[in-house]
């Protein structure tokens, strides 16, 4: 008797090969540093510049699949196959992709308002998953995860230890992220329990 295996999540899957196909392919020509300059956000160029508004939207979408370097990646690509597969499973393929795009473009905003507005750093660029993926473990939390929200409150306080300490990595990206996959999934929730709740009403 054989085991049957399940097929792994597909669009985490294809996720993760863009991801890792973006950066392969910056390294191996030597245009990673053209990469981030070209489709990294900058939230200036949103908030303060008069940039044109079709490249800003692009770069909130191409920051996402940006990293800088193997470290990056690796940890992004481990917690992408970590939390993927339950969530993508739980909420259905085409709702997982739409929760993972908004999140990241929902933390990259708020990192640069933050940025912008509170630590006049909005000159930096904004690069990486970790907003998207985010967005995962706020499903994962709307979905009855509290483990959850311990890490946003840590994100919370790290965020705010870094705005002294001038780390580098950009918390608030990973507060919004989670609260946008939080909110969302609890609304496609309730949208589906409506549903629910009317067709059993019109069936009686």
């Amino acid at each position: 008797m054989f085991l049957k295996l399940s097929s792994p999540p597909p669009i985490t899957l294809l996720l993760m090969i863009v991801n890792g196909l973006i950066f392969a392919y910056g390294i191996l020509s030597n245009s990673q540093d053209q990469i981030i300059s070209h489709y990294g956000f900058v939230p200036d160029n949103l908030f303060r510049y008069n940039h044109p508004l079709s490249d800003n939207i692009i770069r909130l979408f191409s920051s996402m699949f940006i990293h800088a370097n193997i470290a990056h990646i690796a940890f992004n690509l481990l917690a992408l196959a970590y939390l993927g597969g339950f969530a993508e499973r739980s909420i259905g393929k085409p709702r997982y992709l739409l929760i993972y795009l908004s999140a990241g473009v929902a933390g990259a905003l708020l990192h640069g308002i933050i940025a912008s507005f509170i630590l006049g750093n909005g000159s930096s660029v904004l690069i990486g998953a970790s907003g998207a993926i985010s967005g995962i473990m706020g499903i994962t939390a709307a979905l009855g995860d509290i483990r959850g929200y311990y890490w946003l409150a840590i994100q919370i306080l790290f965020a705010f230890v870094g705005s002294f300490a001038s780390i580098s990595i950009a918390f608030m990206a990973h507060v919004g992220g989670f609260i946008a996959g939080l909110l969302l999934t609890k609304l496609l929730i309730e949208i589906e329990r409506k549903k629910r709740k009317g067709y059993w009403s019109y069936s009686q």
